[in-house]
């Protein structure tokens, strides 16, 4: 279904299932290199409908990512139109399901001690994971968890017709594109997409979801020709574990971080103003993570907000809490702060990324669980502090230091350029060092931005771009 049109009007189609990941894409000017509405035509689609506002500014066309139980499609109504998305919802969550097997067997196979350590916790937290597709029970697994064979049958009647979708077909059918950019490859919510474009005969670039997916997500799905990463790390990990060649792996860096090369710097006193901090104060800035991946976070900001009011760090630091873009109930986890002096809650935000970068390049220290904000800290030479809390209220496996056990974090617990807080009295401590201190650590973080930030110099989404042109030539 290749495009025959001449080579000044290539066809690119864009899938970014994740808010998040659309953000990281969109805020880039990766449209823009493209030449889009110019040289290239380009269609987006990704599930937030905030997005069609940027995409359409920037020259290209948007569609909602396709989703079976929620998305509505034209001529579908009453009882046969209920039955017929009940049908494809069905179809589906038993493809969920399967996908769910493949990821336990290959984190198995693989043998990622930090799956093995989450399947030991409690089955109130397990729950948890499982309400978002992770597969936290050893009955996923059955039988043979082991079986390369077994893993290699499933994965081939997994990746077959019966998970496609009219609508998802009918799009691309409609679009015609040269190319496909997947993100999100080793994910369910790819599936559609990737064997549309199979069956179509649309090339795929795929794009990794993020640094720590190669050892915690499933199988890569097939027909990708090229897979652009974040850095060598990931590079490796793809070759080692999901057994891509080396030469259609392709480094370009972070993309979200190209901003803090090529939007203006805002100026301190802006920032303050904007939070609403005196502007004689420093700050702590506590950068919360998902629900599920936090739900110790409120405590250790309660008590961090206490020992803020009680001068520990002086009379003129303020803390500050940023919450998870994705946060959707931070009122209830969060609120109980709003009202307390020198305390303040930065509500969450999808937009542009000038304000975080602003937030993190200003602050006295960046606190955050074993999550990618302590490596935005890091490149822009932030002091930074994991939270790897050791609660002796929870039992072992329960306990938010377990998260350092996953692969893509366990190498980092062991460098130089950040601390780590196991209680509060290491906490209060990594703090008064980081605030007394600026520059504390600057050759570790500097080592971590070498190994970890592959290239950052702001070109990720110029490299991206590249590899996009290389593929429509």
């Amino acid at each position: 279904m290749r495009n025959t049109e001449t080579k000044s009007n290539k066809k690119v189609l864009v899938i970014l299932p994740s808010p998040l990941m659309a953000r990281n894409f969109l805020r880039t000017d990766i449209l823009h290199l493209l030449g889009s509405g110019e040289d290239t035509e380009i269609t987006v689609v990704s599930p937030n409908p905030d997005d069609r506002e940027l995409v359409e500014k920037n020259g290209a066309a948007w569609h909602p990512y396709f989703h079976p139980r929620r998305s509505k499609v034209a001529g579908e109504n009453g009882f046969g139109g209920r039955l017929l998305r009940v049908g494809r919802y069905a179809r589906y969550l038993a493809g969920l399901f399967l996908h769910m097997g493949l990821t336990y067997r290959i984190n198995t196979l693989s043998g990622f001690k930090g799956f093995s350590a989450r399947l030991r916790q409690s089955f109130g937290l397990r729950k948890i994971y499982l309400r978002e597709g992770l597969p936290m029970s050893r009955l996923f697994g059955l039988p043979f968890p082991k079986s390369w064979r077994l893993y290699r049958f499933l994965y081939t009647c997994y990746y077959q017709r019966w998970q496609s979708f009219g609508p998802v077909e009918k799009l691309i059918t409609q679009v015609k594109p040269d190319l496909m950019i997947l993100s999100m490859v080793q994910t369910h919510m790819v599936t559609p997409y990737a064997l549309a474009a199979h069956h179509l005969k649309v090339k795929i670039l795929g794009i990794n979801g993020s640094w720590d997916q190669p050892t915690t997500k499933g199988p890569v799905c097939p027909g990708i020709e090229r897979i652009a990463v974040q850095n060598d790390i990931v590079r490796d990990e793809l070759i080692r574990y999901h057994h891509i060649a080396p030469e259609r792996v392709k480094p370009i860096g972070w993309l979200q971080m190209d901003a803090y090369f090529h939007q203006r710097e805002v100026a301190r006193e802006d920032v303050l103003r904007r939070v609403g901090i005196p502007l004689t104060h420093r700050y702590i800035l506590f950068a919360a993570n998902a629900p599920r991946l936090g739900l110790h976070e409120p405590e250790v900001f309660k008590q961090l907000a206490i020992q803020v009011q009680a001068n520990t760090f002086g009379t003129d630091v303020t803390l500050v809490c940023r919450c998870h873009p994705q946060d959707r109930d931070w009122r209830a986890r969060w609120g109980s702060a709003l009202a307390m002096e020198r305390v303040v809650v930065d509500p969450p935000d999808l937009g542009p990324l000038d304000h975080l970068a602003a937030m993190v390049r200003h602050a006295g220290v960046v606190i955050a669980s074993a999550g990618s904000i302590n490596l935005d800290a890091v490149a822009l030479d932030t002091p930074t502090i994991g939270l790897a809390w050791e609660d002796p209220d929870l039992p072992y496996w329960d306990r938010p230091a377990r998260a350092y056990d996953l692969e893509h974090l366990r190498v980092l617990r062991t460098e130089s350029g950040m601390m780590f807080a196991r209680d509060l009295p290491e906490l209060l401590a990594a703090c008064t060092r980081y605030l007394a201190e600026q520059h504390a650590d600057a050759e570790g973080r500097a080592q971590i931005r070498h190994r970890y930030l592959y290239r950052l110099d702001g070109g990720a989404a110029a490299r991206l771009a590249n590899e996009v042109k290389e593929m429509l030539e």
